[in-house]
């Protein structure tokens, strides 16, 4: 999966459109023109036959609080400065920290029940979904904004420039 920050699409948008899809090996890239020569990727993976996730690729980013030796005081010492962080990190705010058990990245995502009897693409077609897609992108950009200027350590701003 690329990083949900891109600077080329990847893919031709129909057009006028503002969004597009693109078919990967194991799962569906939707890709949003954000402006200024920037892209935003979500990626729809099929979980299991009635779920699937969305997820944003943050790369490595997330090992920062996996690595922690105590998050509990890392979550305290957010929780002012950065609380989409410590919201994305407990679930409450719908998205969650979803561990990638083939490379261990943490990616931000959300799961959505699906209809075991459609096919694929009218799925990754439905306007709910790339509803949820555009949203989880907004979020994602939202979270990156706050750890970039808000976050009181400068080893995850540096971490953000790295990944990004």
């Amino acid at each position: 999966m690329r990083p949900f920050i891109q600077t080329s699409a990847g893919a031709t948008f129909y057009l006028r459109s503002h969004i597009t899809l693109m078919y990967r090996k194991d799962y569906v890239e939707y890709i949003l023109k954000l402006g200024n020569g920037y892209y935003g990727v979500a990626n729809f993976v099929l979980q299991r036959v009635d779920q699937a996730l969305l997820l944003t690729d943050w790369g490595d980013f997330f090992r920062r609080i996996s690595n922690h030796e105590d998050p509990d005081k890392l979550m305290r010492m957010l929780q002012k400065p950065c609380p989409t962080v410590v919201d994305v990190m407990t679930g409450k705010s719908g998205y969650s920290l979803v561990r990638d058990h083939r490379n261990d990245l943490m990616r931000v995502g959300c799961p959505l029940p699906i209809s075991v009897d459609a096919p694929l693409l009218s799925i990754v077609a439905d306007t709910r979904i790339a509803d949820k897609a555009v949203d989880l992108l907004d979020y994602s950009l939202r979270l990156y904004h706050e750890i970039y200027d808000h976050c009181p350590f400068p080893g995850w701003k540096k971490g953000l420039e790295e990944v990004f």
